[in-house]
């Protein structure tokens, strides 16, 4: 494959996670326009890709954004993630197989981290945890778009090597690792209706992924940690939105 194929290939993948990411933040009104917007170039990176699982998927989700306006999507997110933290599919990393609140914290840490790596930084307007799945998702975003410009613009093998590492550890080591578990507990929640097709297409994604990156994530629990005693419930009232990272959209 040439450099300007792998560099397509790497765009698209990018704009399948930008396309997940946005659709599991908060369906504001700029949120929802671009998700309409974003339908027919999902489609193309899809079968840019090649990947067949989340192709076999996508027609559902966007007949479904079709189907609903602004505020029919939002009261849709609202009935299956709600004000605070679900206990049957909450949206945060740090709650699937994580058994106490040390974990959780090194799980924001090395989130973090990684975003540090790479100059990146909570929006300035986040009241949301970093191990968000949108948050996640639009890191892996990030990490492919830099694959895609470093390859189209000839940036060296380290700096390539760099990207696809980090790109590998990441998936691994976070989204790949609770992603699969969390879309069965989405799908199990939402029944039918969009988020039920999201978490289809989620899975289907990460499991392409899988296989095209050759990693093999570790393992996290089948259900959603119970919240511990020394947790507490994270409202949501002032973080209706998860916020992205800066720079990225």
């Amino acid at each position: 494959m040439t450099d300007q194929a792998a560099a397509g290939m790497a765009t698209a993948r990018s704009h399948v996670y930008a396309f997940l990411a946005q659709s599991f933040a908060a369906p504001d009104p700029p949120t929802h326009a671009w998700l309409r917007r974003a339908l027919p170039v999902v489609e193309a990176a899809l079968t840019t890709i090649g990947a067949t699982r989340s192709r076999g998927v996508f027609a559902a989700v966007r007949a479904e954004f079709t189907g609903l306006n602004q505020p029919e999507l939002a009261a849709a997110h609202s009935r299956v993630f709600g004000h605070l933290i679900s206990g049957d599919c909450p949206p945060y990393e740090g709650e699937y197989g994580n058994a106490h609140i040390f974990q959780k914290t090194q799980c924001l840490a090395d989130n973090a981290g990684f975003f540090e790596a790479f100059g990146l930084a909570a929006a300035p307007d986040l009241a949301d945890r970093l191990d968000h799945i949108a948050i996640e998702l639009e890191f892996l975003h990030v990490l492919a778009a830099k694959e895609a410009h470093a390859l189209a613009y000839d940036h060296g093998e380290a700096r390539l090597a760099v990207v696809q590492e980090a790109t590998r550890k990441y998936f691994a080591q976070h989204l790949g690792r609770w992603a699969p578990a969390f879309a069965a507990q989405l799908e199990s929640k939402a029944k039918d209706g969009l988020y039920a097709a999201l978490a289809r297409m989620l899975a289907a994604f990460v499991a392409d992924e899988t296989h095209a990156l050759g990693v093999t994530p570790g393992e996290s629990d089948a259900a959603p940690m119970v919240l511990q005693a020394d947790d507490g419930a994270v409202g949501c009232e002032g973080c209706a939105k998860a916020a992205l990272l800066d720079g990225t959209r």
